[in-house]
C-alpha cells in the first residue's frame, strides 16, 4: 500500500508499529533508533542483518531461518509494492528476527526507495514505501595526475560518474587518451547528493579546469545545461574530435594513395579509421540523413548534411543504426551506424569523409569551432566561477 502524499511521517510510523502495544523495554529502545521497527511483547530481543541481495530475497530469508510459509507471505506482501524479480546485488536489505525466529521487520533499498515491511496483530504483512533521504553537500577537489585522470581522480574520491561527466566536457579540447602527462593538474567544483550509506548518487559538476603539458589550461564553468570558457565560448565544438573509438588511423588524407583492392594509386580524401567489426560510429555534428545504403565501393554508407555547408560520410559500415534513414534528424554523438568491412574493403575499419559546399576537408586539421557562447550576466557568472577554481 502506497502512502498518499497528505500522510505525515508520524503517522507512517504508527502504521508499522501496528501491534506494537505493550512492547518490552529493549524493543523500545530500537524503535528509538529503527522508527519502523514495530515493538514485540514477550521477545527480549532480536537479531539484525543486512548486506547486499546477490542472490533472490528468498535465500536471504531462508538462509536468516524463516520458515516455507513465513517465506511465502513476505514474498507475496513485498510483490504488490516491488518487482522481485529485478532485485539487484546493488540493492540492498535490513532484516530483524526475534531471537524466537519470528520476523520484525524487513527494509529493502532499491532506486532511492525504501520498501518497509512489517507484521502486523493478525499476522498478515503490511509495506510502506518511502523515498530514501539524500543530503546534499558541495566542494571543491585538486589533483596532480601520476599515470592518469582516472586514478587521480579515484584517489581523491571522486566517483566514477563525476569523472565521467568531467571527461566529457574536455572531450572536446583534450584527448585523455594520447594528451594526459604526469604533473598535469585538474580541477572541479561540484555538488552532489548521498544516501544514508554515504554514496554519491548524483552530482553536477559547477566549475572546472584541467592544466596539462601539452594542452595548456583549459576552463569550464556550467550555464544552464553548456559548458563554457573563461570568455564565454562554448566549450561543446561543432566538430566530434573522432567519429568512434578506434585503434589507429589507417590511411590518411592524401592526393596519391595506393589503394589496397584495386592496387593503383588515386586520391584518398577521407580518414580511415580502423576498428573492431560493429564499433559504433556516431554522427560528428547534428545534421540530417541524406542516405543510408549500399553505394557501390563504399559498401553501406550513411551521409550526413550539417549546418554551414558541411556535410560527411560513413563508409564500409556492417549495418545501421536502428532508425536511420533518409530525412531523420540526428544529434552529435548519435550512434549512425557499426564498423564493417563491406564494399571494396580489406578489413575492418570506418572511411570517414567530410566536404564544405562539395569541397573535401582534411579532417584532422579542422580547428576547433565553438558551438556558441553566452554574454553579459551569463558570462559574468562563468568568469567568476572558473575564478572561483584559482591557480
Amino acid at each position: 500500500m502506497r502512502r498518499p502524499d497528505f500522510v505525515s511521517r508520524e503517522r507512517a510510523k504508527w502504521f508499522l508499529l501496528a501491534g506494537a502495544a505493550g512492547a518490552a523495554l529493549l524493543a523500545g529502545a530500537l524503535y528509538l533508533s529503527r522508527p519502523w521497527l514495530p515493538a514485540f511483547p514477550d521477545e527480549p530481543s532480536v537479531i539484525v542483518s543486512s548486506g547486499t541481495i546477490t542472490g533472490t530475497l528468498d535465500s536471504v530469508l531462508k538462509e536468516r531461518g524463516l520458515g516455507d510459509a513465513d517465506r511465502f507471505k513476505i514474498s507475496r506482501a513485498m510483490s504488490r509494492e516491488l518487482n522481485l524479480r529485478r532485485l539487484r546485488p546493488q540493492d540492498t536489505y535490513e532484516l530483524t528476527v526475534s531471537t524466537w525466529g519470528s520476523l520484525v521487520s524487513l527494509a529493502v533499498n532499491r532506486d532511492l526507495k525504501t520498501y518497509l515491511l512489517s507484521p502486523s496483530e493478525t499476522g498478515e504483512y503490511g509495506v510502506f514505501v518511502q523515498d530514501v533521504e539524500l543530503a546534499e553537500a558541495s566542494g571543491k577537489l585538486y589533483g596532480e595526475i601520476s599515470s592518469s585522470l582516472w586514478e587521480s581522480m579515484s584517489a581523491a574520491g571522486v566517483p566514477a560518474a563525476a569523472i565521467l561527466d568531467y571527461a566529457d566536457i574536455f572531450s572536446w579540447s583534450v584527448d585523455f587518451l594520447t594528451e594526459v602527462r604526469a604533473g598535469d593538474r585538474w580541477a572541479i567544483d561540484w555538488t552532489y547528493r548521498k544516501d544514508p550509506a554515504g554514496k554519491v548518487v548524483s552530482q553536477k559538476i559547477s566549475a572546472a579546469f584541467y592544466d596539462g603539458r601539452e594542452t595548456g589550461r583549459k576552463n569550464a564553468a556550467a550555464w544552464k545545461d553548456n559548458y563554457f570558457d573563461e570568455k564565454g565560448e562554448s566549450l561543446r565544438s561543432m566538430f566530434l574530435r573522432a567519429p568512434l573509438h578506434y585503434r589507429r588511423i589507417s590511411s590518411y588524407f592524401t592526393n596519391r594513395r595506393f589503394h589496397p583492392v584495386l592496387k593503383y594509386y588515386r586520391p584518398h580524401h577521407g580518414i580511415d579509421y580502423a576498428a573492431p567489426r560493429g564499433t559504433p560510429v556516431s554522427a560528428v555534428a547534428d545534421g540530417t540523413v541524406t542516405f543510408a545504403g549500399w553505394k557501390g565501393g563504399n559498401g553501406k554508407l550513411v551521409m550526413l548534411k550539417h549546418g554551414g555547408g558541411y556535410s560527411t560520410t560513413y563508409g564500409h559500415l556492417s549495418g545501421f543504426a536502428r532508425g536511420v534513414r533518409s530525412g531523420r534528424r540526428v544529434a552529435q554523438g548519435d550512434v549512425v551506424g557499426y564498423v564493417g568491412s563491406t564494399g571494396l574493403s580489406s578489413g575492418p575499419h570506418l572511411d570517414f569523409r567530410i566536404k564544405q559546399n562539395g569541397k573535401p576537408l582534411n579532417f584532422l586539421k579542422i580547428k576547433y569551432r565553438s558551438s556558441g557562447g553566452v554574454s553579459g550576466k551569463a558570462k559574468a557568472v562563468v568568469a567568476a566561477a572558473i575564478a572561483g577554481l584559482g591557480d
